[in-house]
């Protein structure tokens, strides 16, 4: 539809610009962005691919047990390195930059997994995946947020996730076709790709405001905005530059660790690290990374590499689902639901053990995972943390995200030498439900709500919680929450 013609600030008419014109320029800058999280799921798949192969007894690269949990896992423990760098080299930098820089070691890494014919080299190329895709997580998040109009950013944030998904199910299906270093040196591409994508979008206006650069972030909002001329981005403009120099003029006192002590911190950021528990230990990660033995252990009557491109379809089916109905359902329903589910499949699963309901089973606990504890600890990260403390908060909430996908991984084969993989898929079940009461407990119901109105219920001034209905969005509203705390 059309946006009504009123005065700015100047007595001038601005121009009527359509909702389409107006969000297109947003869609563009969040896909060129996404080539990279099409890139994170590729290298977080490529493991699932390399794992059967190398396990071969005809393999040219032996590995041990552990050296093959090791490499499964190695990915989860480096990225957090290249998180804690991430923060401070895109205040430096920029966001655009360092997304444009990384395309380069990214491709390098693919390069080096076609040409591993050592341990070393193929452990190499893992580490240099995971620092690269470390340094990578705070820009990605970081632009998405900034570029968008509040109306539009959870819907096209949501967007990365189901771009690392369609990475998942694009190397799982190379996987089902192609040896792993000829899929590796088909992936070279993605990063150039990503590149020339890139340097078609401007860089965040949050930073450049943040950097004086006033009249590049002038020229950047009136791009993402519909290409439109001064007079219809100057009110926003106004609000950004002053939400920025309160922001600087607040972080011109010394840092102090009390706002990490309270419960509006607290709170949050024990809700967020408890939905990445729940994620990775009720299969997120080991069904994902083990998924060709698991099929091969559950007397699959169908190739297990069909199976698991099937499972990355499926993985990115259930995010697909999760983004279409969760503006309509809100977040408590769609996380205690997909959790329950999840339980009770899991749990027949475990009770049945082999064959076609097995299988059949295992990709519906799939399908019902990715709806809900694959999305919801990125959705929360956005939403539940103060201003003040975001930057910090979201990195040190990450890291232990993926210290939890490190740990599960790595401790695979040993839990289930300890309980069978039966053992292990109902320990899993008996997480889930648990998890569904957790979340019925405590989870608040954020949809539709400003993110100040979030904050206010970790501080105890409203309940969001039991008996709390989600609110509808109203378009063009200001999330007052949404501060840059640094750009």
């Amino acid at each position: 539809g059309q946006d009504e013609e009123q005065p700015n600030k100047d007595g001038k008419k601005q121009q009527p610009v359509s909702s389409f014109r107006r969000v297109l320029p947003q869609v563009l800058a969040v896909t060129a962005k996404n080539t990279l999280a099409l890139n994170f799921g590729l290298s977080i798949a490529f493991p699932t691919m390399v794992i059967p192969a190398i396990s071969d007894p005809n393999s040219d690269m032996k590995l041990t047990k552990d050296q093959i949990s090791w490499l499964g896992s190695l990915f989860f423990i480096v990225i957090p390195f290249g998180c804690l760098l991430s923060g401070p080299c895109i205040h430096r930098f920029g966001r655009k930059t360092m997304m444009l820089v990384m395309c380069i070691p990214f491709a390098g890494a693919w390069l080096m997994f076609s040409y591993a014919y050592t341990p070393e080299l193929l452990f190499g190329a893992v580490i240099m995946h995971g620092l690269v895709n470390g340094l990578l997580e705070a820009p990605i998040l970081t632009y998405v947020a900034e570029v968008c109009e509040p109306e539009w950013r959870g819907m096209l944030a949501s967007t990365t996730v189901l771009a690392s998904l369609g990475g998942i199910f694009l190397q799982f299906f190379m996987g089902n076709y192609l040896v792993w270093r000829k899929s590796a040196t088909i992936n070279v591409c993605f990063p150039i790709v990503s590149l020339i994508s890139l340097c078609f979008i401007p860089e965040s206006p949050h930073w450049l405001v943040g950097r004086g650069r006033i009249d590049d972030a002038e020229k950047a909002l009136r791009w993402l905005r519909g290409w439109v001329g001064l007079e219809t981005i100057k009110p926003e403009l106004d609000t950004l530059v002053i939400a920025i120099q309160t922001s600087k003029e607040k972080e011109g006192s010394p840092f102090t660790w009390a706002p990490y002590l309270n419960r509006t911190f607290i709170r949050p950021f024990s809700l967020v690290v408890a939905s990445f528990f729940i994620g990775h230990f009720t299969g997120m990660s080991t069904l994902q990374t083990y998924a060709v033995g698991i099929f091969q252990e559950l007397k699959s009557p169908v190739s297990p590499y069909s199976l698991t491109a099937a499972e990355g379809f499926i993985q990115l089916a259930g995010a697909l689902v999760c983004v279409s109905i969760l503006p309509f359902v809100g977040r408590r329903i769609m996380a205690i639901t997909s959790t329950f589910g999840t339980g009770v499949c899991l749990g027949a699963l475990a009770l049945i053990g082999s064959g076609w309901p097995a299988v059949i089973l295992l990709l519906i606990s799939v399908f019902l995972i990715n709806s809900c504890s694959k999305v919801f600890p990125w959705v929360l990260i956005g939403e539940v943390f103060s201003p003040g403390v975001r930057a910090v908060a979201s990195g040190m909430a990450s890291c232990i995200g993926y210290s939890l996908g490190f740990l599960v991984n790595k401790t695979y084969f040993l839990t289930v030498d300890l309980l069978t993989l039966r053992g292990v898929i109902a320990m899993y079940a008996a997480i889930s439900i648990a998890a569904s009461l957790f979340y019925f407990l405590v989870l608040p119901e954020t949809e539709g709500r400003s993110l100040e109105e979030v904050q206010a219920h970790f501080r105890g001034e409203i309940n969001l919680g039991r008996g709390c209905k989600k609110k509808k969005y109203t378009i063009g509203q200001e999330n007052v929450g949404y501060v840059a705390e640094e750009s």
